[in-house]
This record gives C-alpha cells, sequence and structure tokens, in this order.
C-alpha cells in the first residue's frame, strides 16, 4: 500500500456514509492504480495527485481540512481492484475517489463504488460506458472515440497514408478507441486485438508487415507497445507510427531504431516542457518541491489534472461537506481550466474535456503538430 507523505494520521470516524472520509480537519481520498503489471507505470499518477494534494495543503487546504489520499496497487487486474476498493470503502473509509486508472479496472471498482454512492473523479479512462452520465463518476478525460477519431483522420486525411494496420487491446479500452477509429471512415488494412498480458508480439508484427501497410495505429497500454515497436525493429519493419496518449513515454517512441519514422501520439495533456505554458509551469514546480524522487511524466499529469478537478469540486460545497453536496458542488464547475483543457460540467453532463490534438516525438521530445 502506498499513503500519501503528505498527511500520515488516519481519518477520524464519521457520523455517516454521507460524510465517512471527513474529519474537522481533513478529507481522505483513495485511489487504485497500477504498480506493478504491464500498465504499472501509470501509478506513476499518484504523485501527481500527491503534489496537487501538497501544494493545496501548503495554502491552508480546503475549507481548513487538509487533503490526504490513500493509493493501491491493483496490478490492472479487474478481481485485485475489486478487493482493494472495497477495502479502500469498507475499511480505509474514503470519502471519495480520485485518479483511478483502467477502463476494466475502473469498471469493476464501480460494482463497489456506487452501490456505496461513492463519489469518483477523473476515471483514467475514456471507454464508452463511462461517457452516458452517471451520477457519481465525474470524467476529466475525453472520450476514447473522440481520440480514436482524431488518430483515425489523422492517418488518412493529414499524412495520407494508403494501408494502416491497427492493433488494440481487447477490452473497453481498446475496444472504444478502435470504434473511434473506424467513426473518422478509415478501413483497416487489418486489425489485430492482443490481450494486456501478452508479451511475444514478433507474430503480429510479421502480419502488418505481411499486410504491407505504411502505418500502425497503436491502442496499447505502455509494455505491450514497447514489446510491439521491439518486434518491429528485429524484421526491420518501418511503418509510421500513431499511437495513443496512453502510450506517451520516452520507452515507447524511442523503441525502435533512430532511423524509424518518427511516431505521432494523440494529447490532451500539452506538452510538458512548454515553458511558456503557466498550467505546466505550476505542474513541474510543484512536482519539484513535492514529489522530487517522482518523474514529472505524462502519467503524474493526468493525476494532477484530476486531483484539479477533485480539489476545485471542494471549494465549490456550500453548506457541509457531504458526498451530496460534494457532487453538486462538481456539478457547478461550468468552466474549469485545467491542465489538459476545460471542464464543463452540470446536472446532465459529467464528460472529460471534449478537445485533443496530435503531438510528434523528436527525440525524447513531444512537440505540438500544426
Amino acid at each position: 500500500m502506498v499513503v500519501a507523505a503528505i498527511a500520515l494520521s488516519a481519518c477520524g470516524s464519521s457520523t455517516s456514509a454521507g460524510n465517512q472520509g471527513v474529519t474537522k480537519t481533513t478529507i481522505l481520498f483513495g485511489q487504485t492504480a497500477p504498480k506493478s503489471g504491464p500498465a504499472a507505470l501509470y501509478g506513476q499518477s499518484t504523485a501527481g495527485v500527491n503534489a496537487y494534494f501538497a501544494m493545496i495543503n501548503a495554502q491552508g487546504g480546503v475549507a481548513g481540512h487538509k487533503l490526504q489520499l490513500t493509493s493501491v496497487d491493483d496490478q490492472y487486474q479487474p478481481p485485485v481492484a475489486v478487493q482493494q476498493t472495497r477495502k479502500l470503502v469498507d475499511e480505509t473509509k474514503v470519502f471519495a475517489e480520485v485518479a483511478v486508472n483502467g477502463s476494466a479496472t475502473t469498471k469493476a471498482d464501480l460494482t463497489v463504488l456506487q452501490p456505496a454512492n461513492v463519489p469518483l473523479v477523473g476515471p483514467q479512462s475514456g471507454a464508452d460506458y463511462l461517457q452516458s452520465t452517471r451520477k457519481d463518476v465525474f470524467n476529466v478525460w475525453p472520450s476514447y472515440r473522440v481520440e480514436g477519431k482524431l488518430l483515425g483522420t489523422f492517418a488518412s486525411q493529414k499524412l495520407h497514408l494508403g494501408k494502416v494496420g491497427v492493433l488494440y487491446q481487447n477490452d473497453d479500452f481498446g475496444q472504444s478507441l478502435f470504434a473511434g477509429v473506424k467513426d473518422s471512415g478509415l478501413k483497416p488494412a487489418l486489425a489485430i486485438s492482443y490481450d494486456p498480458t501478452q508479451v511475444d508480439f514478433g507474430p503480429q508484427a510479421q502480419q502488418f508487415k505481411s499486410a504491407g501497410v505504411d502505418g500502425v495505429i497503436i491502442l496499447a497500454i505502455p509494455q505491450p507497445t514497447i514489446s510491439f515497436l521491439n518486434a518491429l525493429a528485429a524484421i526491420n519493419f518501418k511503418p509510421v507510427r500513431i499511437m495513443s496518449q496512453v502510450s506517451a513515454i520516452p520507452q515507447s517512441f524511442s523503441a525502435a531504431p533512430r532511423e524509424f519514422p518518427s511516431s505521432y501520439i494523440g494529447a490532451f495533456i500539452p506538452p510538458l516542457d512548454s515553458a511558456s505554458d503557466p498550467q505546466v509551469a505550476q505542474f513541474r514546480a510543484a512536482m519539484a518541491k513535492y514529489e522530487a524522487g517522482a518523474p514529472a511524466s505524462i502519467f503524474a499529469a493526468w493525476g494532477w489534472m484530476e486531483a484539479q478537478v477533485a480539489v476545485a469540486g471542494l471549494k465549490a460545497i456550500q453548506g457541509p461537506i457531504t458526498r451530496d453536496s460534494y457532487e453538486k458542488g462538481l456539478e457547478s464547475l461550468t468552466n474549469l481550466t485545467t491542465l489538459g483543457g476545460t471542464i464543463h460540467y452540470g446536472p446532465q453532463s459529467h464528460l472529460g474535456v471534449t478537445k485533443m490534438s496530435i503531438v510528434q516525438a523528436r527525440g525524447s521530445t513531444l512537440v505540438a503538430v500544426p
């Protein structure tokens, strides 16, 4: 178990489930995220949440309350996610959850969270099942349909690729993204699904090469992405690589040899070396101050952005801090600026940001594509 260093005291008992996790001086959030397994890099998002909470706590907290986070490892496995979420709700007694990672794992978490009326802010997923308004769920990410359509349109209309292959994860994550690719009108020359625990992508790389594709849209988490790129390199196959933002790490876009074409990546988080962006500057400064041992990565930026929304909802509460008043506070956020874009909530809409762009990997740097 990883417990945020910003506050170590346990949350006191609550008088009702509605304000469970709230004491006179603290508010306790929970998070499940992979800190081991094929998606372990996503665990870096915890540092982003911690950094934002620490910054807010240094400013006095929210209405006199310091913010706490208890983050636990779900190994990117839905059964583990259910067990860990049940512990957070029933034993740790969190007020709400924030920055829960994964499409399949979040769906599993919701089987515990929704019956208990525990708010979830910022599930790290844009899967289709999250896009209809759910009372206790507040999205931050854009829909995977939006991202998939962007990637498909970019491949066909901007890069003018003749034959495009698609590699996608065979779950809510990959299927939702692939549906978006098809929404763009792109007709893949070859589409191949994979299991998230798969490690050998040699056969798939050979299939794409045999199909003669000149570009591959990769809808995969980091470790499978790296394994697939290495498999392409092993057979000296050099298609243009177009990737989901969930793979936006240096290992993903530099795994293949230098002479490979640069990768293009969908993004809602701006390039994190942008000196002119005040949101980026604040994120990097807080990470350096409060989470110096953690990378200021895109995954940490996810957690930071989701914490921005979670805290804004707390600040918007009218009256006592309860789960109901918290959800009303979140629904009042009609024009919230965050690191990754603007949030427009309302009683009938809990959608995340709606705009994305394409960035290009140049060395270890991501650069916006005009």
